[in-house]
């Protein structure tokens, strides 16, 4: 439990039990999930027309995480087919299932509440206190680990976080339990439903992790790569993908490159 995101931990402990330290405005405390998925449709890699679509759906999404209107209903309004309807919803749905969960909680209002400010010059953590001493003393050890991990992302992203790359460039965490000395899946318990605010916005901490690029947005960037200049190699592909925060292997980008080549 004590692992959990701070609005479980708020849940479990009351208000007479813990108090959420709020320093500044880098802790925004109410953010509309909706909103939160509407940001980051961009990591979905859709066409543009698709990305009205995937907004439509997201608004559409009622407070039991339930949609409101049907795949037949979404292609008649924008003049689709029901079957790429329908892809754009699942695909809402599986990247976003953390936040659509959360959604379909008790809570009248559906907010996240981040645990961590990511900036490009430091990390908060967002300090927690527990009347109860030795839960105050995991709590803190909870602490402890996310400014950890948080800062190897921070130290890795700056450019990210200035603006400066597209895309996050993403870790596995395996690397970073090697580096914080934590077992992998003390790291993976630490990052999951976990959210983070940036100068971009409010994000879950598992997009730097790399669980929310597809492919789709992949083969989308080497698309429009290949429009400036036909001619690329492969490598220079990767490289070209690298400066934007993509880091795949000359493998993967021959790979897609050929799968759109098939597409026409």
């Amino acid at each position: 439990m004590l692992e959990a995101p701070i609005y479980l931990l708020f849940e479990k402990y009351g208000q007479r039990e813990i108090s959420i330290e709020i320093e500044d405005s880098y802790y925004p405390i109410h953010e509309d999930l909706h909103q939160r998925l509407e940001m980051m449709i961009p990591f979905l890699g859709l066409e543009d027309e698709d990305e009205k679509i995937a907004e439509y759906v997201i608004y559409n999404i009622d407070s039991k995480g339930k949609l409101r209107v049907s795949a037949q209903e979404v292609a008649q309004k924008f003049g689709v087919s029901v079957e790429k309807a329908r892809e754009i919803i699942d695909t809402i749905y599986e990247a976003f299932s953390d936040e659509i969960n959360q959604l379909s909680s008790e809570d009248e209002e559906n907010y996240i509440l981040p645990d961590v400010a990511i900036m490009p010059d430091y990390v908060e953590v967002r300090k927690i206190e527990v009347k109860d001493p030795v839960v105050m003393k995991a709590i803190e050890m909870r602490e402890e680990t996310l400014r950890k991990i948080c800062e190897i992302v921070r130290k890795i992203n700056e450019p990210f976080l200035r603006g400066y790359r597209k895309y996050p460039h993403v870790v596995t965490m395996k690397y970073v339990a090697n580096l914080v000395g934590l077992h992998v899946s003390t790291v993976s318990r630490a990052v999951n439903r976990k959210y983070v605010n940036t100068p971009i916005g409010v994000l879950p901490l598992r997009i730097f992790f790399g669980r929310l690029l597809n492919p789709k947005l992949v083969m989308n960037e080497i698309k429009e790569l290949l429009k400036i200049d036909s001619k690329l190699t492969d490598k220079q592909l990767v490289i070209l993908l690298k400066s934007l925060g993509i880091n795949i292997s000359r493998r993967t980008v021959n790979k897609y490159r050929n799968l759109l080549d098939n597409l026409g």
